[in-house]
């Protein structure tokens, strides 16, 4: 192994165990800090900073330290795993309980409810701070509503197995506080869309915040919702989770000038969707975008890749969403809340209103035609518009009339 050149070595200052060094055969600087045992042999974490200037070297340590997670590296399993921690030992108790009953087969069918559809949910999800949980079961609440269509006491079995499992949870002090489930009149609200002229106000809004308070959040915020306008995506965790491998450019011989941007990503209904772009997304934000981080690497994250929680960048997405949207007067529409979630509601119902064939849009959206008749299409002016000339559209005059006075 080589050998450190020790006269290289340059501590930095006021950054904890932060150090940059060339190695004797090499002339390029390499960073290297603490981080935890469970993290490498030495427990220190280290990597090329491809450079030979000492400033340049410094400046490229100090930003990947700062953006370095160190306690998601420190954590384990054992602190917090919703599965092994309050699932199981749940499942457990329950299995004793129809035993005793004559009953096995119900807490098998308990379990297997959790396995299929809440256990992706709250798995990974980090227990301890209240408003994960709830971001979770709504995003659970979502899929069931909307996606599989089960029925309203089909649903309410699911809620009804999720709070005896927080239940469970806050009994043996892991879950500090339960979390606030959805009602069923809740699951059932409509959610209406926003016009797009809407989400050009809220994205312009998160724009001017980024320049008064010089917060990257902000900018990064609408690039965001920028992505999630601009294709079928789920608002919430699945964009969040796309990293830069994900990504490729495919050649379009009628537009030589414009490639068509892909991303082929998980999503609830298939383990490989692709994923195409608005062209005006492709030619505004993506760009934009990917100099954000210069230094990222395939395996980082598009959104937020220094955030190793992703739990965490969502929350903080979701709040800031709604409240950009109330402070603008556009969070309710018709008394109806319109969260972060109805952005997928505007990309279906513009795509139908463009003519586009229902099955594309189903397809672009991983999602059937079934739901999008039953959940996403907006009875707004302009769709009452659309069917109705699609239903009389031969049958207009093509004379002047006179207008009709009441």
């Amino acid at each position: 192994m080589p050998k450190i050149d020790r006269s290289s070595i340059k501590e930095i200052k006021n950054c904890d165990t932060l150090r940059i060094f060339k190695y004797e055969n090499s002339s390029k600087y390499y960073v290297s800090f603490y981080v935890s045992k469970r993290y490498s042999k030495n427990g220190r974490y280290e990597q090329s900073l491809k450079t030979k200037n000492v400033n340049e070297a410094a400046s490229k340590a100090k930003e990947l330290w700062r953006g370095f997670d160190k306690v998601a590296v420190q954590k384990t399993d054992k602190e917090f795993n919703f599965d092994k921690d309050i699932a199981q030992p749940f499942f457990k108790s329950r299995l004793k309980k129809y035993i005793a009953k004559g009953t096995p087969q119900y807490a098998k069918k308990e379990e297997q409810r959790y396995i299929n559809f809440i256990k992706p949910y709250l798995e990974n999800v980090d227990y301890r701070k209240v408003e994960y949980l709830e971001n979770a079961v709504d995003d659970l609440v979502i899929e069931l509503k909307q996606e599989k269509k089960l029925k309203d006491t089909t649903i309410s079995k699911y809620i009804n197995l999720v709070s005896l499992l927080f239940q469970k949870g806050f009994k043996m002090r892991k879950i500090e506080q339960l979390p606030d489930l959805p009602t069923m009149q809740r699951i059932n609200e409509e959610r209406p869309m926003y016009l797009p002229r809407e989400i050009r106000q809220i994205v312009n809004a998160m724009v001017d915040e980024y320049r008064r308070t010089e917060d990257p959040f902000y900018d990064e915020c609408a690039d965001y919702v920028n992505f999630c306008r601009s294709c079928g995506v789920r608002p919430g965790l699945e964009p969040l989770r796309i990293k830069k491998f994900q990504q490729r450019f495919i050649n379009d011989p009628e537009n030589p000038n414009e490639p068509v941007l892909v991303f082929t990503i998980k999503t609830k209904t298939k383990p490989k969707h692709k994923l195409t772009m608005h062209p005006e997304f492709v030619r505004q934000v993506f760009p934009k975008m990917m100099s954000r981080y210069p230094s990222s690497t395939a395996e980082d994250y598009i959104f937020f890749p220094k955030e190793k929680n992703r739990e965490k960048v969502y929350d903080r997405i979701r709040k800031n969403f709604t409240r950009v949207s109330r402070e603008l007067e556009l969070y309710y529409r018709n008394g109806k809340e319109r969260p972060l979630y109805s952005i997928r509601h505007t990309f279906i119902t513009n795509q139908v209103n463009q003519d586009v064939p229902m099955q594309i849009v189903a397809d672009s959206s991983s999602t059937s035609i079934p739901v999008i008749n039953s959940n996403y299409l907006e009875d707004d002016d302009q769709t009452i518009l659309k069917r109705h000339k699609k239903l009389f559209g031969k049958n207009y005059t093509k004379v002047k009339v006179t207008k009709i006075v009441k």
